[in-house]
């Protein structure tokens, strides 16, 4: 069985601007709590795991990190 290896966001943000990862390769390469918090959010609203949804993933944890760093 393959390990998943994880990566700095530097790299997956240039890893997903060059087309060479979408969004949800990047979730899978970000963190094992990553993979876990998408599983979650996932189940939470009733969705599928897709692009799109790892693309909304992404964009509710940039939010969050944005609340936070205002607080």
């Amino acid at each position: 069985m393959e390990e998943t290896q994880y990566l700095p966001e530097e790299e997956l943000v240039e890893k997903v601007q060059s087309g060479e990862y979408g969004w949800l390769e990047y979730i899978n390469h970000h963190s094992p709590e990553w993979q876990e918090e998408f599983s979650e959010y996932c189940q939470e609203h009733g969705l599928t795991a897709d692009e799109d949804t790892a693309k909304q993933f992404v964009d509710y944890k940039d939010r969050l990190m944005e609340e936070s760093m205002d607080n």
